[in-house]
């Protein structure tokens, strides 16, 4: 794990549906880092930005994560069985519970 104390691994599709996978922690120390790694990464927008693999997300994170999604920059997936879930359901964050039920959202509309 980086300094950051986050992970973000890009994993590009033949049809542009790229997605982000991070890992660890985010919090008040990192939480901006996370908005800057995110810009920089090359892709269409918005971005599926999978949080499952975090083990921690506080309110800072929170706020990194919706200025990003009013910014359409990213949709979130977060599984129902990962640990931050709990609190992404308290705080109202928009997510869906998988990589596949984005897809098959965007393939819908």
């Amino acid at each position: 794990m980086t300094p950051a104390g986050f992970v973000i691994t890009l994993t590009a599709a033949d049809d542009g549906r790229d997605t982000v996978s991070v890992t660890g922690e985010i919090d008040v120390t990192n939480a901006a880092d996370l908005i800057t790694s995110v810009d920089g990464l090359a892709g269409h927008r918005p971005l599926i930005v999978d949080l499952s693999g975090l083990r921690y997300l506080d309110s800072a994170g929170f706020a990194a994560l919706f200025q990003m999604l009013d910014q359409q920059k990213i949709v979130v997936v977060v599984d129902p069985q990962s640990p931050v879930r709990p609190a992404v359901s308290l705080v109202g964050l928009p997510c869906h519970d998988s990589v596949h039920a984005v897809i098959a959202s965007q393939l819908a509309s």
